[in-house]
């Protein structure tokens, strides 16, 4: 199992384009194969700042994610400042 926490500062001016377009994609990689958890997040402190935390079975389950994320149609370089991706194992 791998699980994924990605922490994302959109540009000036595009929370709501971030937040509405993720709030669809979010219901779709669900249900991807090799996909067991996928939440997103808004930051408290900077409305400018959301976060992912995301499980997949395995590396492939994760490359398989990205494409989908294409053909979703997200961009994330059109919309987003700063991305911090943090790997982590399962232990318990």
């Amino acid at each position: 199992m791998l699980t994924l926490v990605a922490k994302l500062t959109v540009k000036p001016g595009q929370e709501d384009d971030f937040l509405g377009l993720m709030t669809s994609v979010v219901p779709k990689v669900r249900e991807e194969p090799g996909n067991k958890a996928y939440a997103f997040h808004r930051s408290v402190d900077n409305s400018r700042t959301f976060m992912f935390y995301e499980k997949y079975d395995d590396e492939a389950a994760l490359a398989a994610h990205g494409r989908h994320l294409q053909e979703l149609g997200v961009d994330f370089r059109a919309m987003v400042e700063t991305t911090v991706l943090e790997f982590y194992q399962d232990i318990a």
